[in-house]
């Protein structure tokens, strides 16, 4: 029904989804800043999410994380689940009644799966499209004055970098997404996309500080209606 990257860049973390489902950013992604990414889908337990974060907040590795699925779930074979830490380190899990093409790829700082597809080629292009580092504006997002001013204080040094690395990310994500779709995508069609962005800390904060959280919950053209908003004033948010 969904297919899905989970990313992980020094100092940052992202996740992006699309689906032929309502409001897919809503149920599949989460992000905690101090911890991972994670992902629910298929027949989607949200809960699992949090569980989730939560293992990898207490030390444990994504693939210990996704394997404790069966004891958190009454159904885990329903359940499509993927984690990956700041670090890079990434894992999957895909029940055995997920609807087919289902499964999932991991590669050093990134994890994409996906159920109800076409077929592998769509995990296969978007992993393709991430590695290749498509997606980036020609002229890339510049730094607008007030997040220039907050990372100046967190680093407690000028930020000279006109790059916004996390809208750049963003706009990663999104050709990552538009990759899957070129390639067959959520067999039933298309209807909602989501993307999401963080800074990378050691605080705890809830709820989480987002520096891109984008969301199309019901378009003909979802994953274009992200990129529209990706290119407006506005579509990062400074540190916190």
């Amino acid at each position: 029904m969904t297919y899905t990257i989970l990313v992980a860049q020094p100092g940052l973390l992202g996740a992006a989804t699309a689906s032929r489902s309502l409001a897919a950013g809503n149920a599949v992604l989460a992000v905690a800043p101090h911890a991972g990414v994670t992902v629910s889908q298929a027949w989607t337990n949200r809960r699992l999410r949090g569980l989730l974060l939560g293992a990898l907040a207490d030390g444990e590795s994504p693939a210990a994380a996704v394997a404790r699925v069966p004891d958190w779930d009454e159904e885990p074979e329903l359940r499509q689940v993927a984690a990956l830490t700041p670090d890079g380190r990434g894992a999957h899990r895909t029940g055995a009644s997920c609807t087919a093409w289902a499964g999932g790829l991991v590669a050093p700082g990134v994890v994409v799966v996906g159920n109800l597809l076409t077929g592998p080629e769509v995990l296969d292009a978007m992993l393709a499209a991430w590695t290749s580092g498509t997606g980036v504006p020609a002229q890339a997002p510049a730094l607008e004055p007030e997040l220039a001013e907050a990372l100046t204080e967190t680093f407690d040094a000028p930020v000279v970098s006109p790059v916004d690395p996390a809208l750049a990310l963003a706009h990663r994500l999104a050709a990552a997404l538009r990759a899957g779709e070129a390639a067959g995508g959520d067999r039933r069609g298309r209807q909602s996309a989501a993307l999401q962005v963080a800074r990378t800390t050691s605080e705890r904060i809830w709820p989480p500080q987002l520096a891109v959280d984008l969301r199309v919950d019901d378009g003909e053209r979802p994953v274009d209606e992200l990129e529209r908003l990706l290119a407006l004033p506005g579509a990062s948010s400074p540190a916190a």
